[in-house]
């Protein structure tokens, strides 16, 4: 059967390329023939978007109107090569057993292989024969991210690893170390992207996926790559593209290894080499990215570091969404993710909502959908995951003001796939719904529901759900006429019985639920008036809120986020900006933003720091340290060993961080992936007590205490006992890092004294 549909498409295909039949006609005709006989043979399973791709793809398959064409290759971000549009699709696959000549045969293209995780161009027209070859596991479609949006090196104490100070063997600007940022709206050309003397351009390659002229890099099949000064500063800028003019990313990499222009708006690594990858919103472009920054640094033997400033909140929140799945194969020694943590902490958000029906059976929940409606906008989309071997159902009615009920749909259940588009007139108002579903979720064997909901009435949207066993977990989002968006919406109660959402689990993925990702919150950096005063220094009320649906603690460290200056893109003409420069008759400057898209590259060029400091440092380890060597203040609180869920476990803190990174560089036989130990009472007054909980390390060989400038204050050999009584009765108060040193490993942690 395989063999025939393979055989169909090959002369399909030569068909379209000659013109003897119209657009309309193979999709009628394949549509028909695929939903007959593919359940005979296709195992394959598919994301929610890859049915709702298939629900429109074959509802299309009636039209001829190029305009709904048109929308279509627009809205699944559909690549255009040698007149044939091709969909781009994440997959999971059997190596041994899929066959490369058979993609071939269809015209395939394949651009990246992680293991079994590989992305394809996929030509429209063979996408049916596509998803029934052997070997072909999962297959994903339509996940697609959206940007999220002087004091901040100070806060952040980075201004005083670049002088060394603290006790550094050396200081450190970021140099020999990678910065990929993965954004969109670059300005090549921009003077912070030089030197600090403007003499020596430091943004190596670039690789804009969404432009469809150009050569691609080698080995991937669309895009345009820039190399070398003389190419980037010839195209100087990205293309412009679903999010109009932007700045996003000129600013994200300012911050993150800015070197100022000569001005005094310097990122946190201004002496890194600078990757930008303009990303795409389709499925595969993402995993393409962090695989060319991967192979890149391997071939010129550098350490690196990926900002992610950007999310989404489709995917089921507890990091085994594809994307992270490809983070999770290419972290490692010397290959670090950094990621915001998102902007939907506003008291009064309330876009997430869970309830746990495994407690009440068969009871039914209700919630009031509420609507942003900003220019352009089609409506909401639920985003509704339940747990793991679970099912859920769900339905949408309309309510007047009087809450009389003027019309309720059937229930959908995720068990029984329902993916549709159904249009429901109502006198002389519409209710659009689309429905994607899956029963289960290869990666996690979670049900999923995602509804997107158009309403021009003045009916307000009352969302049922119900279940026997499920913990049911919903997100609200603004959908636009052309993308997803992270732009959350509250779920209200202003219906009897409804109840309201919350802010909690609010974190976008990839970067706010990874396990192999450090994820950062936001805080504004604390001000002193002239006459001493203090303003400033909380977390910024916009940044999300944790934890991870499958209960880890997240955002892992807090940054400067709100109210920072940077530089922006002089191509962007809806961006006013300050501060310029000039250079080769051209204007730059630089301007605030605020968001967490702000405090992950704070985070990500420290992170820089702490790879020049050692190159071989695990994404695992980077994470502990800052983690360990966060600072704590009035703002933070005293945070315990569990984190907190918005704060993380406090402030980024470069200065300490990168103290430890060399503590760890010094040994080669060391390792923080396995050092435990105790450390208590802590707070401490007189003395602590030090345990190694591992005997395999054979004792503590040496302790060494820190303060959070790196000033070294007490040093003690052990002799390789397994615990040790620490005096500390002669330290000043305040916050210190302990270092124990085993024969093996090595482990900080934060100590309190006289507080």
């Amino acid at each position: 059967m395989r063999t025939l549909l393979l055989i169909i498409a090959m002369n399909i295909n030569h068909s379209v390329r000659n013109n003897t039949i119209n657009m309309k006609n193979i999709f009628i005709f394949f549509g028909l023939l695929f939903l007959f006989i593919s359940a005979a043979f296709s195992q394959v399973a598919k994301n929610a978007g890859a049915n709702m791709f298939e629900t429109e793809l074959l509802a299309l398959s009636k039209s001829e109107s190029p305009v709904l064409w048109q929308k279509f290759y627009s809205d699944y971000d559909l690549i255009k090569k040698d007149g044939e549009w091709y969909v781009g699709i994440a997959a999971i696959v059997n190596k041994d057993v899929i066959s490369t000549s058979e993609l071939k045969s269809l015209g395939v293209l394949n651009d990246t292989k992680l293991n079994e995780l590989w992305t394809f161009r996929v030509p429209l027209v063979n996408y049916f024969a596509f998803t029934s070859l052997a070997g072909l596991k999962y297959i994903e479609i339509a996940e697609p991210v959206e940007p999220f949006l002087e004091l901040d090196r100070p806060s952040a104490r980075v201004d005083s690893v670049h002088e060394g100070l603290g006790g550094l063997m050396q200081a450190y600007t970021g140099k020999g170390v990678v910065v990929a940022i993965i954004d969109w709206g670059f300005d090549y050309s921009h003077p912070t992207f030089f030197d600090s003397t403007l003499t020596n351009y430091r943004v190596s390659r670039a690789w804009d996926q969404n432009k469809f002229d150009g050569t691609p890099p080698n080995g991937y099949n669309f895009g345009a790559e820039y190399i070398g000064e003389t190419a980037l500063l010839e195209a100087a800028h990205d293309t412009n593209y679903v999010f109009g003019y932007s700045s996003h990313g000129s600013h994200v990499g300012g911050i993150a290894a800015g070197s100022g222009g000569g001005g005094p708006y310097i990122g946190a690594a201004p002496d890194a080499e600078l990757i930008f990858i303009s990303l795409r919103r389709d499925a595969p472009s993402f995993i393409d990215a962090i695989s060319y920054v991967t192979n890149y640094a391997a071939m010129v033997n550098k350490p690196y570091v990926v900002n992610m400033s950007f999310g989404s909140h489709l995917g089921p929140h507890d990091g085994t969404d594809l994307k992270n799945f490809g983070i999770d194969i290419l972290h490692g020694p010397g290959k670090v993710f950094v990621g915001s943590a998102g902007n939907n902490g506003t008291p009064g958000a309330n876009f997430h909502l869970d309830y746990d029906f495994s407690t009440n059976p068969d009871d039914t929940i209700k919630t009031v959908v509420n609507f942003s409606n900003p220019p352009g906008s089609f409506g909401q989309t639920l985003s509704m995951w339940g747990s793991e071997n679970s099912s859920f159902g769900v339905s949408i009615a309309l309510s007047d003001e009087h809450f009389n009920v003027v019309h309720q749909t059937p229930y959908y259940h995720a068990s029984q796939e329902p993916n549709f588009i159904d249009t429901l007139l109502l006198g002389g108002d519409t209710l659009i719904i689309r429905v994607a579903t899956t029963a289960s979720f290869f990666l996690n064997n979670k049900p999923n529901i995602r509804m997107e909901i158009k309403n021009t009435s003045a009916n307000r949207v009352v969302l049922h759900a119900t279940s026997v066993n499920s913990h049911l977990h919903i997100w609200n989002n603004v959908r636009m006429n052309n993308r997803y968006t992270n732009w959350g919406v509250a779920l209200t109660s202003n219906f009897p019985d409804a109840i309201a959402g919350d802010n909690d689990y609010g974190l976008g993925e990839p970067a706010g639920c990874g396990k192999n990702v450090i994820t950062v919150a936001s805080y504004r950096a604390k001000f002193f008036t002239l006459s001493g005063n203090a303003l400033y220094g909380n977390i910024s009320n916009f940044s999300s809120f944790g934890p991870t649906v499958d209960e880890r603690v997240k955002p892992d460290i807090a940054s400067t986020g709100q109210s920072v200056w940077s530089s922006v893109n002089s191509y962007d003409i809806t961006q006013n900006h300050a501060h310029p420069i000039e250079m080769n008759g051209r204007e730059y400057g630089f301007a605030v933003f605020s968001g967490t898209s702000m405090s992950g590259p704070m985070v990500a060029g420290i992170v820089a720091l702490m790879l020049e400091a050692n190159p071989v440092m695990s994404a695992t380890q980077a994470k502990e340290i800052l983690k360990e060597t966060a600072r704590l203040d009035e703002f933070t609180g005293n945070i315990g060993p569990n984190g907190h869920l918005q704060w993380g476990w406090g402030k980024a803190n470069a200065l300490a961080a990168v103290k430890a990174a060399e503590v760890l560089a010094s040994d080669a036989n060391l390792t923080m992936d396995q050092m435990v130990f105790d450390l208590f009472p802590n707070p401490a007054t007189d003395f602590v007590n030090i345990k190694v909980n591992d005997d395999s390390h054979n004792g503590i060989s040496d302790i060494v205490v820190y303060d959070l400038q790196g000033k070294e204050w007490l040093q003690e050999e052990a002799g390789g006992k397994n615990e040790l009584k620490l005096s500390v009765s002669d330290l000043p108060a305040g916050t210190y890092l302990v270092l124990v040193k085993t024969k093996g490993a090595f482990g900080v942690k934060k100590m309190v004294v006289g507080l």
